[in-house]
């Protein structure tokens, strides 16, 4: 028994033996590659140390494996990363222990300012109690003698993503904060989006990705926006004064996503056809190759208006319409029936290999609604033992009618909950 017990201990001590930990993130972190990262050293009581010389701001999270190949996301931040406990990016104070936890999903990430003179600061990372530190002295660059914002939209900054607009230039409070507020700024749904900026210049500026507030209703707002040069802690809030402006029309609609052949794309879509801007319809067939638990999938969204170029996302996430939740699965049940179209990018995800008839409504901008059904190809459903439970009939404008007239599309519902749609002319 003694000799099983010491066996089992040996290889429980082997196994630790062989614990890795790394930090991956912007450099000199491997600048957010999935196989690569500095290696910490394992101290043999569960902590791992790394000491290293950094400068500026960096963001980075912990690993406790590297992918084979960059890139591979999907297994680096579901299998192997550590990150905030919030869920998004944490800024880091030097000296003080921080929480952290195997993410899962990878979402967020550490920010530290280091100063713009290189330092050597170190990192221990604590296994067992899940926390971290950094220890070092941070060298804040102290010629920031202007501190400006510079960003979109021009309502809030006189002259789009301009570092020289020293109208934009913050004010130092008496917390030490740096301060930017404007008051009664009509504002339409969409992002804020901005940067704060060194002495008029893009040669230092922070956040590393724009730093984004979303507007969810038009109106009138007072903005305040803060920076901290210390921390390099850059915080943004809108108060609504006014009401809302009214919504503006919609005058044209298209499906983006894995229909008809189609990839993901801002400046790639269907075309849905309507006779008064007010009802959209199209016909598609999903097309994704997105494989679940044996079955294929397709995910799509829609938009009010199709980019210039396929990287211009930013040109159309204010006008995107999607589900109440990505990725949204449109049953059977759900086939026929008026589903929420919301402001936003989340997407409804179908059956792929069939041809859907999809129709839009918004009549009521704060209720639309996209009503999906399948398109049948015209085999005889009762041939297949199915019985029908009742018929509905819509025209192209997705209103329902007492009979079939015209242009109809009929939607029919069997006992076992699935649905069809034919498209007559009467």
């Amino acid at each position: 028994m003694k000799k099983i017990f010491t066996l089992i201990a040996m290889a429980a001590f082997g196994l630790s033996m062989q614990a890795s930990m790394y930090i991956v993130g912007t450099n000199p972190f491997g600048d957010w590659h999935t196989n690569q990262g500095m290696e910490m050293t394992d101290n043999g009581d569960g902590t791992y140390t790394l000491t290293t010389e950094v400068s500026g701001t960096i963001w980075f999270c912990f690993a406790d494996a590297l992918t084979e190949n960059d890139g591979e996301w999907d297994l680096f931040n579901g299998e192997y990363r550590y990150g905030p406990t919030t869920g998004s990016d944490q800024v880091v104070t030097l000296g003080e222990y921080v929480a952290t936890q195997k993410q899962g999903n990878g979402n967020g990430a550490y920010q530290l300012a280091c100063g713009s003179e290189p330092a050597t600061f170190t990192f221990t990372f604590d296994a067992e109690n899940m926390e971290f530190i950094v220890e070092g002295e941070a060298h804040v660059d102290p010629d920031w003698t202007y501190v400006t914002v510079a960003g979109t939209p021009a309502a809030i900054f006189g002259t789009e993503w301009d570092p020289s607009n020293t109208e934009n230039d913050m004010v130092k409070n008496e917390d030490g904060l740096y301060v930017y507020d404007r008051y009664d700024v009509e504002l339409t749904e969409g992002n804020i989006e901005f940067k704060v900026v060194s002495n008029h210049d893009w040669g230092l500026s922070v956040p590393a990705t724009n730093f984004q507030y979303y507007i969810e209703q038009g109106g009138l707002y007072d903005i305040h926006i803060t920076f901290n040069v210390e921390t390099q802690e850059v915080n943004c809030t809108a108060e609504l004064k006014g009401e809302p402006t009214p919504p503006e029309p919609i005058e044209a609609m298209y499906i983006l996503g894995e229909v008809n052949n189609m990839g993901w794309a801002p400046n790639t879509g269907v075309a849905m056809n309507t006779e008064d801007k007010l009802h959209y319809t199209a016909e598609v067939e999903a097309t994704g190759e997105n494989v679940e638990e044996g079955t294929t999938y397709s995910f799509f969204s829609f938009t009010s208006k199709l980019a210039e170029n396929a990287e211009d996302w930013g040109a159309i996430n204010s006008r995107r319409l999607g589900a109440i939740e990505d990725g949204y699965l449109v049953s059977e049940d759900m086939l026929g029936m008026p589903m929420a179209l919301e402001k936003g990018s989340n997407s409804f995800k179908v059956v792929s290999g069939k041809k859907y008839i999809i129709n839009v409504n918004v009549e009521d901008l704060e209720a639309m609604t996209v009503t999906i059904t399948e398109k049948s190809d015209g085999v005889d459903e009762l041939a297949s033992g199915k019985s029908v439970s009742d018929v509905r009939y819509f025209n192209v404008m997705g209103q329902e009618m007492s009979q079939a007239s015209g242009v109809t599309i009929v939607v029919t519902r069997y006992t076992d909950g699935s649905t069809t749609a034919t498209k007559v002319i009467k």
